[in-house]
């Protein structure tokens, strides 16, 4: 496991565990807002690559994101806001979601590490019950996009 530092325990201590991944641990800090630890270099790219993500997504698309609201320079945490509505997997949730895929995809960016069909509401980092919330509008919120990348330019 990465190393914490003084602000990383302080940050975390008497807070709820709320559970783990293979890269990172996250806990509810109690205040609306939880913090992802990175557990090792792979959890560092997971929370970089969220950062990236978040900053570098225009305005249409990061709605979609969990808000980032700080993070360590180094990518060792990230701070987040908590989205407490459960992803229901019905009819009308499975259409939402493919459409959000389908947005992803025409804005380049690709919602899973591995191959797939994308269109299909189960792609690789889109578990139903895992990394999707609702916003009290019932707008979709994807809370791990760790996992996601953005589609490589063709050179010419």
């Amino acid at each position: 496991m990465i190393k914490m530092n003084p602000y990383m325990k302080r940050k975390i201590k008497g807070k709820k565990f709320i559970g783990s991944g293979v890269t990172r641990v996250v806990y509810d800090l109690g205040n609306g807002y939880v913090m992802k630890i990175a557990k090792s270099k792979k959890g560092i790219k997971c929370n970089k690559r969220e950062v990236d993500m978040y900053k570098s997504s225009l305005k249409p698309i990061r709605k979609y994101f969990a808000q980032i609201i700080d993070y360590d320079t180094d990518y060792r945490w990230v701070t987040m806001k908590k989205y407490d509505r459960k992803f229901r997997n019905s009819r009308i949730n499975r259409r939402l979601l493919m459409k959000l895929v389908k947005k992803f995809l025409d804005n380049g960016i690709i919602p899973s590490k591995g191959t797939g069909q994308y269109y299909k509401p189960y792609a690789l980092n889109l578990r139903l019950k895992k990394h999707l919330r609702l916003k009290r509008s019932k707008q979709i919120v994807v809370i791990d996009y760790g996992g996601f990348r953005f589609r490589r330019k063709k050179s010419r």
